[in-house]
């Protein structure tokens, strides 16, 4: 069985199930992290609000050729494969006008842009071409609403294959995705898979977590605190746990 779960960005993916992923590893089980906004940012002048966020990421020039690179490192601890799909961040997504679809907090929390239309049925397209068979699919519940793990979200489910989810940590942590998580635990519409996580499957998780040092301040108020955070998730949660509508054949 080959795993693949999809991760909106440069970091998604290892947040939420990176412990989970070493001991898949770990077991011989082959898996893949694909990421989607992993994109270089377009040419010229950025907008204010992505300038300020890579500003905050303590990053200039090409942001993303950095954030790749943590990527890789992080994925290497878990002993993942990882594969960087060309769509952008949607904070440097913009209309052929050259307009900022995203300028602000409030845009990248406030659903897709209608004027992006067609980026859903270019990724499922292109997730389709490079789908493999005998394979299980896992994507981001999209707790947290932020757009491009909203578009990761739809774009899966229009695959033909079992659709499993996992909860996008950090945002999972706040308490709007602890009453999401209640929910599905309590509805008859959902069934869920819990894993078990190895002492060492935890470190590596803690682990792959600080490879990505631009990240961490944005999150955490460092290392040890994003430690505690971790195992605090995985105890909340049994461990690792996945969700599969209850209707899935």
């Amino acid at each position: 069985m080959k795993w693949i779960f999809l991760s909106p960005h440069l970091d998604d993916v290892i947040y939420s199930c990176g412990g989970f992923i070493w001991d898949l590893t770990e077991m011989g089980q082959d898996v893949d992290i694909w990421t989607i906004c992993a994109g270089d940012p377009p040419e010229g002048k950025l907008s204010r609000f992505a300038a300020s966020l890579q500003h905050d990421w303590g990053l200039s020039g090409n942001a993303v050729q950095v954030r790749r690179l943590e990527d890789q490192a992080a994925c290497q601890i878990v002993g993942a494969r990882a594969s960087h799909f060309p769509f952008q961040d949607c904070i440097y997504r913009r209309s052929a006008e050259g307009e900022f679809y995203y300028d602000s907090e409030e845009d990248i929390f406030g659903g897709l842009d209608s004027r992006e239309g067609e980026i859903i049925t270019s990724l499922s397209t292109r997730l389709k071409a490079d789908f493999p068979e005998k394979t299980k699919l896992i994507a981001p519940l999209g707790i947290g609403n932020h757009v491009d793990h909203e578009l990761t979200r739809k774009a899966a489910s229009r695959l033909n294959t079992p659709l499993y989810f996992y909860a996008d940590y950090p945002y999972a942590r706040e308490s709007q995705g602890v009453e999401i998580l209640t929910i599905l635990d309590e509805s008859p519409d959902w069934i869920a898979e819990i894993y078990p996580i190895s002492d060492t499957g935890m470190n590596k998780w803690c682990q792959a977590a600080r490879a990505y040092a631009s990240q961490l301040s944005i999150f955490w108020d460092d290392e040890q605190a994003l430690a505690d955070e971790i195992f605090s998730f995985s105890a909340a949660l049994g461990g690792m746990k996945l969700w599969i509508a209850a209707d899935t054949d």
